[in-house]
């Protein structure tokens, strides 16, 4: 989806917020973005878009039709919740986290917090970051499975006369220790963009668009190995500019600004001024997915093709690479405001040896094998008889050798019927 603006800035160089009541309930298509700048999904088919510009959570249904989640497309503060997430002002909504069953975490920079929605639609205020000279920008985004980990980023306020954000500091947010500093503004980050842990060594990676620094010498994809530690992953502006076929460790890519991990440790990785998707493997070599430019607001794209697309430059800017539950790669493109999904063609992942049990409160328990990294959905009838399959939930597969476990489903009476368990839509 997405529609070419000629112009996306106000006289005073703001992003135009492009937002209109008639959109509410269109078909998305027919709907213009507002400086989006994240796009991630739910095991049910619904993707969610921060509309940085509208102030907003936008969500796409899958019968095609757009719908406001969380704000009010107007940028203010009018509380914390708990309350309908769409009455709750935001402000410059930049990175989001979803879960397979639709619960939301959100970036709210302009009012330093990060707000939860759950699968009812209502939202609260996890995270409220009193450092006074956060900016109002971030990006930077990631939640443990259990809840009880965030990551997030956010750069410092100019410190007159320059211009020039004074910095980025990396942080954490556990229920017990609250804010903790990870990576201080020392440390070197200028930008941060998307952040992602990798599935394989447990570690956070942050990309650094250092939109500011004229040098590129802050340019990169970096790995956190501890407290005030890390380590360049891709390489600097002094290395030769990345091809398809060389080590991600020597080749420049310019402005990495998206990273999202396969189940194998290998991913994608996306350049703003680079305007490439590449594809990193496993033994880190580059393989460019889709060619793009690093200037204007170009989407050539025809419904159908599947990459690698890498011919000519077919996209420009992109912004943010996520996966979805299924498996489909989701980018946001340029400040026009394109999102591209490119549909996962491997075969969906399966259940297999789906176990009830008695769960650890006394509730039911169900266990099967399934793919790390992928979405399942449970679903109960209370009959096989003309069966009548109800959603329950959805969560993530578990790693190879690992049995992908639901606990707390009710006992008694409420809980007899029939289960099963389905890949991602």
């Amino acid at each position: 989806m997405g529609i070419y603006h000629t112009t996306t800035l106000n006289p005073d160089l703001t992003s135009i917020n492009f937002w209109i009541p008639s959109y509410e309930g269109a078909p998305a298509r027919t709907v213009s973005l507002s400086n989006p700048h994240m796009a991630a999904a739910d095991a049910y088919g619904n993707i969610y878009i921060a509309d940085k510009a509208s102030h907003s959570i936008l969500k796409w249904t899958p019968d095609g039709l757009i719908h406001t989640l969380a704000g009010t497309h107007v940028s203010g503060f009018n509380g914390d919740g708990p309350a309908p997430a769409n009455t709750l002002q935001i402000s410059y909504p930049n990175g989001l986290y979803v879960f397979p069953d639709g619960t939301l975490y959100l970036l709210d920079p302009g009012n330093h917090r990060i707000r939860r929605v759950d699968t009812s639609g209502i939202m609260t205020t996890v995270v409220n970051d009193p450092e006074p000279r956060w900016a109002p920008s971030g990006r930077a985004l990631w939640v443990s499975p259990n809840q009880q980990l965030i990551y997030y980023t956010h750069e410092f306020s100019p410190v007159p006369p320059s211009l020039i954000s004074d910095g980025a500091v990396v942080k954490q947010w556990t229920p017990s220790r609250g804010i903790e500093v990870v990576c201080s503004r020392d440390v070197g980050f200028r930008n941060p963009a998307n952040i992602a842990v990798s599935p394989i060594d447990g570690k956070l990676y942050v990309t650094d668009r250092a939109e500011e620094d004229t040098t590129r010498v802050a340019d990169g994809l970096f790995r956190i190995d501890g407290p005030e530690q890390r380590t360049r992953l891709t390489g600097n502006v002094t290395q030769s500019k990345a091809s398809s076929g060389q080590p991600a460790l020597s080749s420049f890519i310019e402005q990495p600004r998206g990273i999202a991990f396969l189940p194998n440790g290998s991913y994608f990785l996306c350049a703003h001024k680079g305007g490439d998707v590449w594809f990193v493997d496993t033994a880190g070599i580059l393989h460019r997915y889709i060619q793009g430019s690093g200037s204007g607001d170009t989407y050539l794209i025809v419904d159908g093709q599947h990459p690698p697309l890498t011919s000519k430059s077919v996209i420009s800017q992109p912004r943010s690479v996520t996966l979805a539950p299924n498996g489909d790669l989701l980018v946001v493109l340029n400040d026009s405001g394109y999102l591209l999904r490119v549909r996962n063609a491997a075969p969906a992942a399966e259940a297999a040896n789906l176990v009830p049990a008695p769960g650890a409160s006394g509730g039911l328990r169900l266990g099967w094998d399934g793919m790390f990294g992928r979405g399942y959905r449970i679903e109960r009838s209370s009959s096989l008889v003309n069966p009548s399959w109800s959603p329950v939930t959805a969560v993530w597969g578990q790693p190879a050798g690992q049995t992908t476990l639901l606990d707390g489903l009710p006992a008694g009476p409420e809980a007899e019927g029939y289960y099963r368990v389905l890949p991602s839509l």
